[in-house]
């Protein structure tokens, strides 16, 4: 079973426990990532038991570039994500719970949809998840807890295929599916977001769509499917398949809601994304930082980073990923080093050595 999978990953890789001391902005692993909009991302754990063919961050136990994981503390999220909704100044903030691994397998899960829910400003609390890992009293619990909204990965409804796609032996679409069932019961919204594998499961999405309208996806004015291109990443699984231009892609969807009669688009308007402020970048490209190194980054070859000195405030402390040899990781680990920042994208900060 999936709990299983978790054991394997701990005896191949160090799982880092990320505490109060550490900055929750600044890395893409774990965290609060804003993008200068209302929705802004939560990341919890980067452990999935999965290991899913076309997987964009190579999650799982069969990942072949990572030798780090992730768990990041309840009450160290909280606090800054309190500090930055305050700073948006906005009253329908969606916080989106996501990541490089499976949400739903993040241990104190239910405490922090009750935390982020108990936020002044949040509207809405949504999670992208596979959904296999509950049973029906712990999805209960997540809906009392306040989740709004499961933004489902599911990609077939075969079976054997979905075993298949989710490299997981075990994995049981069935059980996914009476759960989306007892979801919506609980008031829970649901929405299935497919990856599109071209010559794998092109058949299985006109079935996830038939399937969603049936039992009732998607309430209100949001689609039951929101079907997702497939977008091979450098560093991600790659499967062997034709990639679809954006074209092909758009042509396909709209050709699959008029055969099928079902709206499978939707505006930022309505799912209500809009811009909002965006927190201030205290570092720049190129600038050099003191930093001191806190232990391994997430893939082989980096290692997490705190930029020095530390304001106690979420929104200007930063974490960052700098780029260094593996070997080094004795020599690094636990002293200050100086770093040239390299990128800042979205307050994702990633350095080099000096």
């Amino acid at each position: 079973m999936w709990r299983g999978s978790i054991n394997e990953i701990e005896r191949i890789r160090k799982i880092i426990r990320i505490g109060r001391d550490t900055p929750q902005i600044g890395a893409l692993a774990f965290g609060v990532v804003d993008r200068g909009t209302n929705i802004i991302e939560v990341r919890p754990t980067t452990l999935c038991p999965l290991s899913c063919i076309y997987c964009s961050v190579n999650a799982g136990p069969r990942s072949t570039n990572r030798w780090a994981e992730f768990i990041d503390d309840p009450e160290a999220l909280l606090m800054a994500l309190e500090e930055v909704v305050r700073f948006k100044g906005m009253k329908d903030i969606e916080v989106h719970i996501d990541g490089m691994g499976e949400p739903g397998v993040y241990p104190y899960l239910v405490n922090l949809i009750r935390g982020i829910k108990a936020i002044d400003g949040v509207s809405t609390v949504s999670m992208q998840t596979r959904l296999y890992m509950f049973t029906k009293e712990e999805l209960k619990e997540l809906a009392q807890a306040g989740l709004d909204r499961i933004n489902l990965s599911i990609d077939t409804l075969n079976p054997e295929l979905a075993r298949k796609i989710s490299g997981a032996p075990w994995y049981d679409v069935d059980h996914v599916k009476e759960l989306v069932v007892q979801a919506l019961e609980l008031g829970i919204n649901v929405i299935a977001s497919p990856v599109w594998l071209p010559g794998i499961n092109d058949n299985d999405m006109v079935e996830i769509v038939k399937w969603a309208k049936e039992v009732g996806l998607g309430r209100g004015e949001l689609p039951p499917v929101l079907i997702q291109k497939y977008i091979p990443h450098k560093r991600g699984r790659k499967v062997r398949v034709r990639v679809m231009t954006w074209q092909e892609f758009w042509d396909r969807i709209k050709k699959l809601e008029g055969e099928l009669g079902v709206k499978l688009t939707a505006t930022n308007e309505e799912l209500n994304i809009h811009r909002a402020p965006k927190l201030p970048k205290p570092y720049n490209t190129n600038e050099e930082v003191r930093v001191k190194i806190i232990g391994r980054g997430i893939i082989r070859g980096e290692f997490l980073g705190v930029i020095l000195p530390l304001r106690n405030t979420a929104i200007y402390d930063r974490v960052i990923t700098v780029i260094a040899d593996p070997r080094m990781e004795s020599i690094l680990v636990g002293n200050q080093v100086r770093v040239k920042i390299i990128e800042n994208d979205d307050n994702i900060y990633i350095g080099r050595l000096i």
